[in-house]
């Protein structure tokens, strides 16, 4: 079982006693980002209430995360795929490579 830590944050002036197994400083960086967006709301629509910036945060947060679980599955899929082409390149027969032919250095000088 892992270990739950109790943390408090306050958040818009309320406290709040968060119980998880993050860090104190991932807490406090979420907390921060969740103080930062809240009062940016508060500037772009004054008359939203408390309730319906918490809301619409909670929804900018959602989305932005399926966004993030979206393209983190494609990048999984990505390197699956040149995981596969690397194994398949490493078990094919290795064709014999010329050796490149070195070029004689070409620059032109006059000796007096």
């Amino acid at each position: 079982m892992e270990n739950k830590r109790r943390f408090r944050a306050v958040i818009e002036g309320t406290e709040y006693t968060i119980v998880g197994n993050r860090s104190a400083t991932h807490l406090n960086q979420v907390v921060e980002l969740v103080n930062s967006q809240l009062a940016q709301l508060a500037e772009l629509a004054p008359d939203m209430s408390a309730r319906d910036r918490a809301i619409l945060m909670s929804v900018n947060a959602l989305s932005d995360q399926l966004v993030k679980e979206q393209r983190i599955a494609e990048l999984e899929a990505q390197l699956q795929s040149l995981q596969a082409k690397g194994s398949a390149q490493a078990q094919a027969p290795k064709s014999p490579v010329a050796e490149p032919k070195k070029a004689s250095p070409q620059v032109p000088f006059t000796r007096k």
